[in-house]
């Protein structure tokens, strides 16, 4: 399924866009380009026509950022107890 239901052609083939590139990048380099994506929409909702969706947009890249943190920080607490 497609973690934006407006832009489903990124799922195409079966698998999430996203889920590539999480899988590709290190958690770091994921929330850089997470960050960047967000702060694309943001700067631009006021001036592309369609404020709203910008603004979906940007949400889109900042929850999948806060999975990410959320993740690291379940990885880090599960090496800390071994």
């Amino acid at each position: 399924m497609s973690i934006d239901p407006k832009s489903s052609h990124y799922d195409a083939g079966g698998i999430e866009t996203m889920e590539i590139l999480r899988a590709k990048l290190t958690p770091e380099q994921f929330k850089g380009f997470c960050l960047g994506n967000a702060l694309k929409y943001l700067s631009r909702a006021n001036f592309k026509g369609d404020f709203k969706r910008d603004i979906e947009k940007a949400g889109i890249y900042i929850r999948e950022m806060e999975k990410t943190i959320s993740h690291t920080k379940v990885q880090s607490r599960k090496r800390e107890k071994k």
